[in-house]
């Protein structure tokens, strides 16, 4: 279970990552790799104070927590999300493609972030060639 916070009308909340395959994305970038098929995000619970975002690798020793796992224009240790306050940071962890972020899913940012940048549920993320992160916060029944 994603470790709890309250909200400003005191019920419990749990924030989650939904990882999809976005083909808007993926038409904006110069990619040599194919567009994967896509359905369904996957779901990832966000825990802890700080969530690492990129790609496994055994070799080096990376296990991030969102894994964009056969997104090549991913980077291994791409960015990192930290709790702040009601919401989250996101700092791009000197990837080779940039990190990108919007307030709305659709909104194609064009310039990467160059800082930590605050976001909140709804924002949407960009990485790699296809990747599309969605924050969000949602209410846990108690």
């Amino acid at each position: 279970m994603a470790r709890p916070g309250v909200g400003g009308s005191g019920a419990a909340s749990a924030w989650v990552a939904e990882v999809w395959v976005d083909p808007q994305w993926y038409e904006c970038q110069s990619s040599p790799d194919r567009l994967p098929a896509f359905g369904p995000p996957t779901v990832v619970p966000l825990r802890g104070s700080q969530v690492l975002i990129g790609r496994h690798s055994e070799v080096k020793a990376v296990v991030p927590h969102i894994d964009c796992e056969g997104d090549a224009g991913v980077s291994r240790r791409h960015a990192q999300l930290t709790r702040h306050g009601l919401g989250w940071v996101v700092e791009d962890l000197g990837s080779a493609n940039g990190t990108y972020v919007s307030s709305t899913i659709g909104e194609i940012p064009d310039d990467p972030i160059d800082a930590g940048h605050t976001v909140e549920s709804g924002h949407v993320l960009y990485l790699g060639s296809w990747t599309r992160i969605v924050l969000k916060q949602e209410s846990l029944t108690r």
